[in-house]
């Protein structure tokens, strides 16, 4: 079941990257809303089959989200609903960081050897693209709302930079599946999940 429950995370985090890519074009936006709601469905039937949950906290979650989704409802300006989906999508990816990693820190309160390496990488990737995800939507907030310019952001040896993030997060997660019981593997998490951060998706400007 944890198996199943992980590569859950894993698919909803995906699915919140996929619908964000697809909100950056007008034509394709509302099919991006839907594939984002879709991930939010699957993380959340996830995270109501683990054990354990306290129902009186999903409870005072679906309220206070119930009235965050009101209000924005009523306020939001339909010209603005592609930067609130695009929040609405960041919120997604940064729940999937932070059930990625309450999930290992309960783990790792458990005596050493209860975290399988499937698991750890199950756990690994729904951190990284939870953060990757979460960054990708705020850039695309800014863009959609006007606030940072359009245009693609570049800097000298970006390509040089990527290729070297990139080479950092893949060890860093081969070094964290190796021994995920450890201080340094909680360490190398961490690492992981600031390099995620930093990590930006491309999305095109409406104006």
């Amino acid at each position: 079941m944890d198996s199943v429950i992980n590569i859950a995370y894993i698919v909803a985090s995906i699915l919140f990257i996929y619908g964000l890519k697809m909100l950056g074009r007008p034509e394709t936006a509302r099919q991006g809303n839907l594939v984002s709601a879709v991930g939010m469905l699957v993380a959340v039937v996830a995270t109501l089959l683990v054990g354990g949950l306290s129902f009186t906290w999903i409870i005072v979650g679906l309220v206070i989200g119930t009235a965050v989704g009101v209000y924005a409802a009523r306020t939001v300006q339909m010209t603005e609903m592609p930067e609130m989906v695009a929040l609405f999508n960041g919120s997604g990816g940064i729940a999937s960081l932070l059930v990625g990693w309450a999930e290992y820190h309960q783990r790792f309160a458990e005596p050493l050897g209860t975290i399988d390496t499937f698991t750890a990488a199950a756990i690994f990737l729904a951190v990284l693209i939870g953060g990757v995800a979460f960054t990708g939507s705020l850039v695309a907030f800014g863009k959609l709302a006007g606030r940072i310019p359009g245009q693609p952001i570049k800097f000298a040896n970006q390509n040089l930079y990527n290729a070297g993030l990139f080479t950092f997060i893949l060890v860093l997660g081969v070094l964290f599946c190796l021994n995920p019981g450890t201080g340094l593997a909680y360490f190398l998490l961490v690492l992981a999940i600031l390099a995620s951060l930093s990590l930006r998706s491309k999305v095109k400007s409406k104006k």
